[in-house]
């Protein structure tokens, strides 16, 4: 293990000497926009394929593109929510399609911290260890970087949520020390949430160093640059990640792999099962086809739709969404054609334009939700589109209302920790955000509507935007009137 870990020093070593600093253009109010830089991650990594351990190293450049001085940084390790079965982050009747074999723990474990180049002060900031707090050796001022290197060890559960492995795939979704986002609000420290997406992030370039079992193929966020062997049993994968809010790879021994061009993207079916595994390639291409036309260019060169043991459904990560495998049969072709374009419509609607899911959820959801049915509209014409709104959102909201009694919970702005479950947590987020867009479709009329969409894309990609963003393009673009429109279906309901 020292030599591997000396041989990850080098890398990362080689790597940082090569990287560059890059800048992106944003409107953020009172920081010039030539001045916000991303943060630079570059990460070496060794998987153990028998203990299910990964030994990794970080180096970051943190920036600081607030107007606060910073004395400390906060960053999330998602993965000790996996250390106990109350904290894992599944409702209870999940537990055991999460767990098929009963729980089993998965951790980030921080081996050390260095703070420019010297022993770093540090702290596990909660009793479950989702945050670590790095203090720093001096203040660091706006538009000032600060050098990070941290080693760590990720455990992998046997688990079929977004973590894990099961008898296909190992997945690694939010699994390294991931900077957490400070904000209006101040720093952001959610812990990971049984319910919805609990997640909001910066995006960042990376530059990720995998060794894997030689026997792997990898589908991953960003452009694999080189696979080499590594030594007798493995292989080292080399990707490049740029303007991505995340970092997600998935591996198998048993992948087949489909792909094809679009508008000058390159989009990988990754699947186990030939039939339905091609029909996910022609599924994703179509949809990137219309959100490219309805929204805006989708600006990275690779989409990738991965099979995985995975029990949810669907999850979105930057240039990579996780579906379930059991979803790939031709009996459930539609669900299996659903949610592969919801999943793709969030390339926008989260990997692209950011919002607080954890406090905003309605706003990527409820406008990825009304993207897929847009997909159908597009492509099998309006009829069917009408069909599907009726009766996946508009008849399931309703049937919410009327069985919730006189005076039933319809806020649709809640945060996470404020829903009672899932399907309280669906029905008002994802249908109830839904209706929101169709309602604003039918005041505005299609040219007005598509311009705001495309605008509130435009303005705020590779940024995170709030619902009050979303309604300043909207009453700009529109009537005035919607403001207040918006807001009282918000917390009265549609």
């Amino acid at each position: 293990m020292k030599k591997v870990v000396a041989l990850i020093m080098l890398a990362v070593v080689l790597v940082m000497l090569c990287s560059c600093l890059r800048e992106y253009s944003s409107p953020v109010s009172g920081f010039p926009a030539e001045a916000i830089k991303v943060n630079q991650y570059s990460i070496n990594c060794y998987y153990d394929e028998v203990e299910k351990l990964l030994k990794g190293y970080q180096h970051l450049t943190y920036y600081n593109n607030s107007e606060t001085i910073f004395e400390d940084i906060y960053m999330h390790l998602y993965p000790n929510a996996f250390e106990n079965e109350d904290t894992a982050p599944f409702e209870p009747f999940e537990r055991g399609s999460a767990y098929p074999d009963g729980f089993n723990t998965g951790f980030l474990n921080i081996d050390s911290v260095q703070v420019g180049g010297q022993p770093g002060d540090w702290e596990y900031k909660s009793g479950d260890r989702q945050v670590l707090r790095i203090r720093l050796p001096q203040p660091l001022y706006p538009g000032e970087s600060v050098e990070v290197d941290i080693y760590f060890t990720v455990k992998f559960p046997h688990c079929h949520g977004r973590l894990g492995y099961g008898n296909k795939t190992v997945k690694a979704a939010n699994w390294y020390p991931i900077a957490a986002v400070f904000d209006s609000n101040g720093w952001n420290l959610d812990p990971y949430h049984a319910i919805g997406d609990p997640f909001y992030s910066d995006v960042a370039d990376y530059r990720v160093s995998l060794v894997l079992p030689k026997n792997y193929t990898v589908a991953t966020t960003g452009e694999v640059l080189k696979k080499r062997r590594y030594d007798g049993k493995n292989s080292e994968w080399t990707i490049r990640a740029d303007n991505v809010r995340d970092f997600t790879w998935v591996a198998s021994e048993e992948f087949l792999v489909s792909s094809k061009k679009s508008d000058g993207i390159t989009i990988k079916s990754y699947y186990f099962d030939k039939e339905t595994g091609k029909k996910t390639l022609e599924f994703a291409t179509d949809a990137i086809s219309v959100f490219n036309r309805c929204f805006g260019k989708y600006p990275y060169k690779t989409y990738s739709v991965v099979a995985a043991d995975f029990f949810v459904g669907g999850m979105e990560y930057p240039n990579l969404v996780l579906i379930s495998k059991e979803l790939y049969n031709i009996e459930r072709l539609f669900t299996l054609e659903y949610i592969t374009v919801h999943e793709t419509a969030h390339q926008w609607w989260y990997g692209i334009v950011g919002s607080n899911q954890y406090t905003e959820a309605w706003l990527d959801e409820g406008l990825t939700e009304y993207s897929t049915i847009l997909y159908f509209e597009k492509k099998y014409g309006p009829d069917t589109a009408k069909g599907l709104f009726e009766n996946l959102i508009k008849k399931r909201y309703e049937d919410y209302v009327a069985a919730a009694g006189e005076e039933p919970d319809v806020n649709i702005q809640g945060t996470l920790l404020e829903y009672q479950d899932s399907e309280q947590y669906h029905t008002l987020v994802y249908c109830g955000g839904a209706l929101i867009f169709q309602n604003l479709r039918d005041i505005m009329g299609d040219e007005d509507f598509f311009k705001a969409l495309q605008l509130y894309y435009r303005n705020y990609a590779f940024q995170n935007a709030t619902a009050e963003d979303f309604i300043r393009i909207v009453e700009n673009i529109g009537d005035t009137g919607l403001r207040d429109r918006i807001r009282e279906w918000l917390v009265l309901g549609v």
